[in-house]
């Protein structure tokens, strides 16, 4: 029952705070959630800057060894186990999103300005994200190794993806109704998150899949198996005993902290700053309470390193108030240098979307629109949900089954015009005013890779219709690069985030593409019949290529909660942060473990991915020091 899974839940915590209430007034290193006073009395091994999927990865993995004392510092709370969390049919991020985080205004989207979708929670965006359980391309690893990082190819990559994972995979008799099919030989069967399909599928994603091969998109035979091309069903981060989410929380702290006493976690603090000695190595961190309520720093200390993992916009915001970072920007808020990376807040990127609204004169139904319009429909299905985990509330809230991710040669048959036109632009035209030379190297290293994947096998862009009213499109491999720079010397105040999507022509050339190649989808018989009508901006007197962007830049959304990059793995000499061991260069004991060190974005969502580097970069540290 959903509600015995919430008291489960909530039972939990509500013991876990107990035990930790009564243990840390006794034996402190023996609490497992602890405060502000506990965790700056005791001493740590590693301290851990969020809560995330990388953060909870590795502390997971690092405090298997019992002479391992880990922290975790987490800006946000603790979910209270609720439908809106657990139940992917009742999925509600909202309550758990950084709050009144917001944009500059952006010059390529009308200057417009935008919040931005940022996780504050035990389990970071694992426990807020759609759940899409996607891996990256073989070209995508391939290219971020190509740009000065060995250890990062598919190979090299792979048993730490599988390590990570226990894939459930249907019966064959509901596989072959829903067009599901896999590789097994990729999949792991014995790590802590939990993946598989949901057992229920709409009708009309049916009528999608049929009228994506008709647009002619190739089924996509395991979209996990190193090859991101072609329409598939979407393997979810979904517990298939339990049809609940599977975060981050769940599978790498519920599941290990009866027998974790060197495992603790501060929740509802924000680490203020990195602490160094005389020579530069990392020797603990300040916090402070998120709320405010007490901005007096209280520190910590970690013996052996202090690991980053508070996200793509925050990671580089404490680097910066911690003195690594630009010199000019760190100089103009009296932040003394330890490392001078202009690289950190640079190459932000992330992953763009266009919704697309229509109007349907014949849809099949149920659908999407059956659940939020008929309480009656939605009351009987969530009935169903709570007494046999099956049914449409074991689909993420207003997402469909089918998702089609295109390489741009499956876009338009333009795709060499597209390239050649964007080979033919200075590399350097479209970046933010006094990029430094390092980075606009790096940059143009970058490039070159995403101009060869442009014209080879990896997804560039995707589609997907949610069975209702909306169809989404999703730009993965974008060319613009924005920035995220601190506004103050304070933690507490928004860093200043600057995505510049749409900045660069080859972008927009690629969206224009995209919307086109819905289009046909949405046209091919098996759609048709259902009567689509495109609602403004878009609509039947929109052809032009110039009416098209139009349209497109005036709905598109800078983010997808997919911030990245901002702390990239490439050679210093290119802009980059970190080594290819995640090491911050210039200082020792420091390393960035989150999304923060991708060089540029994935075919696929981040997740999986995050759960495949935590497992990878727990393996190097756990060399290093000798742990068990």
């Amino acid at each position: 029952m959903v509600v015995l899974s919430k008291m489960k839940r909530a039972g939990l915590v509500g013991l876990a705070i107990f035990i930790a209430q009564v243990v840390a007034r006794v034996v402190p290193e023996h609490a497992t959630i602890v405060d502000r006073t506990t965790a700056s009395t005791t001493t740590y091994d590693f301290v851990i800057a969020g809560g995330g999927i990388a953060g909870l990865t590795v502390a997971d993995r690092l405090t298997e060894d019992p002479n391992v004392n880990v922290l975790v510092i987490e800006a946000g709370p603790f979910d209270q186990g609720e439908d809106a969390v657990l139940v992917p049919g009742a999925y509600n991020p909202f309550p758990y999103l950084w709050p009144n985080l917001f944009t500059v205004p952006q010059e390529g989207l009308n200057n417009g300005v935008y919040f931005a979708l940022c996780g504050r929670v035990v389990g970071g965006g694992s426990t807020v994200n759609a759940m899409i359980f996607i891996r990256g391309d073989k070209e995508d690893y391939a290219g971020w190794t190509a740009l000065g990082n060995p250890g990062w190819t598919w190979n090299d990559f792979l048993p730490y993806l599988e390590k990570s994972e226990t894939f459930t995979f249907p019966s064959a008799e509901f596989a072959a109704q829903g067009n599901i099919t896999w590789n097994a030989s990729v999949h792991g069967t014995t790590g802590p998150v939990q993946a598989t399909y949901p057992d229920y599928f709409f009708p009309g994603s049916g009528n999608w899949y049929e009228a994506a091969k008709y647009a002619g998109i190739a089924p996509d035979h395991d979209p996990n198996d190193g090859s991101v091309r072609g329409v598939y069903w979407l393997p979810l981060a979904e517990d298939a005993r339990t049809r609940t989410r599977s975060d981050a929380r769940v599978n790498h702290y519920d599941r290990v902290i009866a027998t974790r006493p060197n495992y603790h976690l501060l929740p509802d603090t924000s680490v203020s700053k990195v602490l160094f000695n005389s020579a530069k190595k990392a020797t603990g961190v300040q916090f402070v309470a998120t709320n405010g309520s007490s901005t007096a720093p209280t520190t910590v200390n970690a013996s052996k390193e202090v690991l980053v993992a508070a996200g793509g916009l925050h990671t580089p915001q404490l680097l910066q108030l911690s003195g690594i970072g630009p010199k000019a920007l760190l100089t103009k808020f009296g932040i003394p240098v330890i490392s001078n990376l202009p690289g950190v807040g640079a190459n932000f990127q992330d992953q763009p979307t266009i919704p697309m609204t229509y109007n349907f004169t014949n849809n099949v139904s149920p659908n999407w629109g059956s659940l939020i319009n008929n309480a009656t429909y939605d009351a009987e299905q969530y009935a169903l949900y709570e007494a046999n985990k099956t049914g449409p509330y074991t689909l993420v809230r207003t997402l469909s089954t089918n998702f089609a991710s295109l390489a741009l040669k499956d876009i338009t048959p333009d795709y060499l015009d597209i390239i050649k036109a964007a080979a033919a632009r200075n590399p350097l035209a479209y970046l933010p005013a006094g990029t430094d030379a390092t980075v606009a190297a790096g940059y143009v290293a970058q490039r070159a890779v995403l101009l060869a994947q442009l014209a080879a096998e990896a997804a560039v862009g995707g589609l997907h219709w949610n069975t209702d009213t909306t169809n989404t499109m999703y730009s993965f491999k974008p060319f613009s690069r924005g920035t995220v720079n601190i506004n103050s010397s304070s933690i507490l105040d928004n860093p200043l985030i600057d995505y510049r999507t749409a900045t660069d022509p080859t972008d927009i050339a690629i969206y224009t593409a995209l919307l086109k190649k819905n289009r046909q989808v949405m046209a091919a018989p098996s759609m048709a019949v259902l009567g689509p009508v495109e609602d403004a901006p878009f609509g039947s007197s929109v052809t032009t290529d110039a009416e098209i962007q139009a349209a497109i830049l005036s709905v598109m959304s800078p983010t997808n909660g997919h911030e990245c990059c901002t702390a990239a793995m490439m050679p210093q000499a290119l802009g980059g942060v970190v080594d290819t061991n995640l090491q911050v260069y210039g200082v020792t004991g420091l390393r960035v473990i989150d999304i923060s060190y991708w060089p540029f974005p994935i075919s696929g969502a981040p997740s999986a991915t995050m759960y495949g580097t935590g497992e990878k970069i727990a393996a190097v540290i756990k060399a290093k020091y000798g742990l068990s």
